[in-house]
């Protein structure tokens, strides 16, 4: 059964750690456009972003497994389809930034992972407070993507250097 339960765990964390993992693979930055983008001065150095959304993942896996071993009470399936949506949600940044340059599409992705995230931990509350503290350092970090996005976007209206990309 301690076996079982260790697998169980292992595999929700594991989901969104591979699901992250293969959309970054997948949607790669383009160094040239990348490099051609006016980023604001708080922009982080590239580097951060693995391990920072890896450590992110785990958390929000272990959050969503804490959740499912309570799927005796109503909330839950509710609670893991939000879940989901939001881990769905959160997977389109990449593609529509890094693999489609769609800034604007980007911000507004950002923005709507921020919002689904705040739902997701209202609705873990109800069933485990602790889940829903899991997710706190996933909402401060997506809410600092959002506000790094939305000024990518601000700033590199117009520039013509991403015409040539």
């Amino acid at each position: 059964m301690m076996f079982y339960k260790a697998l169980t765990a292992a595999c929700f964390i594991l989901t969104p750690i591979l699901l992250g993992s293969l959309t970054g693979f997948l949607f790669r930055p383009d160094g040239h456009w990348f490099n051609k983008l006016i980023k604001p001065s708080f922009n982080p150095p590239g580097w951060l972003f693995a391990p920072v959304w890896t450590t992110l993942y785990a958390l929000m896996g272990y959050a969503s497994y804490r959740i499912w071993t309570l799927r005796a009470t109503n909330e839950v399936d509710s609670a893991m389809t939000l879940y989901g949506v939001q881990l769905v949600v959160n997977m389109m940044f990449t593609p529509a930034f890094f693999g489609f340059h769609k800034l604007l599409l980007a911000a507004i992705i950002c923005t709507f992972v921020a919002v689904l995230i705040v739902c997701t931990m209202t609705v873990f509350y109800s069933i485990d407070q602790i889940a829903s503290f899991l997710l706190l350092p996933y909402l401060a970090w997506s809410s600092f993507a959002t506000v790094l996005s939305w000024s990518i976007f601000y700033l590199n209206i117009g520039n013509d250097d991403l015409l040539h990309c």
